[in-house]
């Protein structure tokens, strides 16, 4: 059992620096050096060990949850959220903040949603730019957030239109450049910290009102959301959540939820039009209503570009794990894209083939995690997909391009398309016409 971790040996500084700047590249750098568990320094989290080995990382996410505790690694990466999220909580609070929200998450609840889904992405379509390029990244924020506010959180379309202008404020606020610096009090000296500050209180604010308007809603009782959910929870001391408590929850699922369904659906369709014989198929799917197809579509994509490449886990006493001893305040990194671009694992790992996933080889595709941690959302964001993609290829007709792909570019958890996704779309009904 080796007590040294294979690793880099450059000071805790440099190692800092490589890292945020290309996280996707440093880890690969060194996996090739140094192997498929790797020890690093990391400024704001420390000591991270990078866990690169399907089965280490499965082994991981089986394990005692009061050994590697995922809530006290999300807070140790920093963020918005305080420990009343379901990101940070471990133990009983978490559990209890699980079975809480899941029926909003549940199958049956997804899957009644759908219209809406559909209804939302419509609506949004109609404001695209038609015949000349554009980011398509922009638009599914604006259909994700409209999702997650209207069907998950239940604000009404009076609300609507000013609480998803405060949300994307807030996300486009984030700075890789905070969570290396670490401290709050440097990254107050920011001046687009700070003006993430000013957003998260106006946040806040409107959040605010709306839990009111929740609680005073005489149909609290029969409904279903996630918001109506919280507001109507009791704590074990039988008092109601406080509003700190719902907001942060609330925060947690709309910026979490939306922001890493949208990276998806612009993933999608970034890699779709470098695939034209993927993309003919996945119109005939949505035409036809298979979804099967488009279900393996989506996996595909998620395994291809991996939105959240890796999660996080700390080592809560000195442990041995995946061959080495670990200390005591660790951070555990499970590589997720890793696995996902592995030749051993899924053969032509770069090249995008949904039918890998009508051949049922799902055995190493962790896009959402695993174990008790395993994302809340994740038969939502999978449901949402496939029915944001049908709509899609049913109205558009998407231009293939011989650009190269897009560059990843990371933004606190999520990897995103450096350019934004550019697509050009032409009506169908005017392609048909044309030829």
């Amino acid at each position: 059992m080796s007590a040294v971790l294979p690793g880099p040996r450059l000071s805790a500084a440099v190692q800092t620096a490589l890292y945020w700047a290309s996280p996707r590249r440093t880890v690969r750098r060194w996996q090739a050096a140094y192997g498929d568990v790797i020890g690093a320094t990391v400024h704001p989290m420390g000591q991270v060990v990078f866990l690169c080995r399907a089965g280490d990382i499965k082994d991981l996410m089986r394990a005692d949850p009061a050994t590697f505790r995922a809530g006290a690694a999300n807070a140790a990466l920093g963020g918005s959220s305080s420990t009343f999220s379901l990101l940070t909580a471990d133990g009983p609070q978490h559990t209890n903040a699980r079975a809480l929200l899941m029926p909003a998450f549940h199958g049956r609840a997804v899957r009644a949603q759908v219209e809406y889904m559909a209804e939302i992405t419509d609506t949004n379509m109609a404001t695209w730019p038609v015949g000349r390029p554009f980011a398509l990244h922009r638009y599914t924020k604006e259909i994700a957030l409209d999702v997650i506010l209207r069907v998950v959180m239940g604000i009404g379309p009076d609300r609507l239109a000013e609480v998803r202008a405060a949300m994307l404020q807030l996300s486009r606020t984030e700075s890789a450049v905070e969570l290396a610096l670490g401290s709050p009090v440097l990254a107050r000296l920011l001046p687009y910290a700070r003006r993430r500050e000013r957003h998260l209180a106006d946040s806040h604010r409107l959040l605010q009102e709306i839990i009111a308007a929740h609680r005073d809603d005489p149909a609290l009782d029969q409904r279903v959301d996630a918001l109506a959910l919280l507001v109507g929870a009791r704590g074990e001391d039988g008092k109601p959540l406080s509003d700190r408590e719902i907001e942060e929850q609330l925060i947690t699922l709309l910026v979490a939820g939306y922001e890493t369904t949208a990276a998806g659906l612009a993933w999608t369709f970034e890699q779709l039009v470098r695939t034209p014989s993927v993309l003919a198929k996945a119109a005939s799917a949505a035409d036809t209503d298979d979804d099967e197809y488009l279900d393996a579509l989506v996996k595909e994509s998620l395994r291809l570009r991996t939105v959240v490449p890796d999660l996080s886990r700390m080592a809560m006493t000195d442990v041995e794990f995946a061959g080495h001893r670990i200390a005591a305040g660790s951070i555990l990194t499970p590589c997720l894209d890793v696995v996902h671009e592995s030749p051993s694992l899924f053969g032509d790992a770069g090249v995008l083939r949904p039918e890998r996933f009508l051949e049922d080889k799902a055995a190493n595709w962790l896009p959402f995690g695993g174990g008790i941690r395993r994302c809340l959302g994740a038969t939502f964001a999978l449901v949402e997909m496939r029915t944001v993609i049908k709509q899609m290829l049913r109205r558009f007709s998407f231009s293939a391009t011989s650009a190269a792909d897009e560059r990843f570019v990371r933004r606190h958890i999520t990897s995103e398309p450096g350019r934004g996704a550019m697509v050009t779309v032409q009506a169908r009904a005017a392609v048909a016409a044309a030829r």
